[in-house]
């Protein structure tokens, strides 16, 4: 059996030091890059934060999309709603939230008189797909 090396002070201190410095330094590798989809004044629409934060990626999450976005500029529905069950849906599931905010919105435009639409047939029904995109 081979023995022990004992560590002297200087040895420590370096190390010491060493691991300090390290959880100091920036970690501007692993931050994600920030994309800014902001218009020249400066304004995000609430359709872009929508499709970016709800993952909407496909044509026909994107249409449902544009659909409740006019509901809202028709004063249809409230922006705050939206926004409340885009949080709600983004809570339930981070990576996948698109399926709660469509149930969801749907539930809640339902009980306003409003009649929006599956993701799914917006994309195939003809003549109203034109439309939203």
């Amino acid at each position: 059996m081979r023995p022990m090396k004992k560590f002297d002070a200087k040895g420590v201190a370096v190390a010491s030091i060493l691991m300090v410095l390290g959880m100091l330094a920036p970690a501007g590798a692993q931050e994600p890059p920030s994309i800014d989809f902001r218009s020249s004044d400066g304004a995000v629409s609430l359709e872009e934060v929508l499709i970016v934060k709800l993952r909407a990626f496909d044509p026909d999450q994107r249409g449902f999309v544009r659909r409740v976005v006019r509901h809202v500029e028709q004063a249809q529905l409230e922006p705050t709603l939206v926004l409340a069950i885009h949080r709600y849906a983004v809570r339930r599931h981070p990576r996948f939230p698109f399926p709660y905010f469509e149930r969801a919105m749907r539930f809640e435009a339902g009980k306003r008189g409003i009649t929006l639409p599956p993701a799914r047939l917006i994309a195939t029904t003809p003549g109203d797909a034109t439309l939203l995109y």
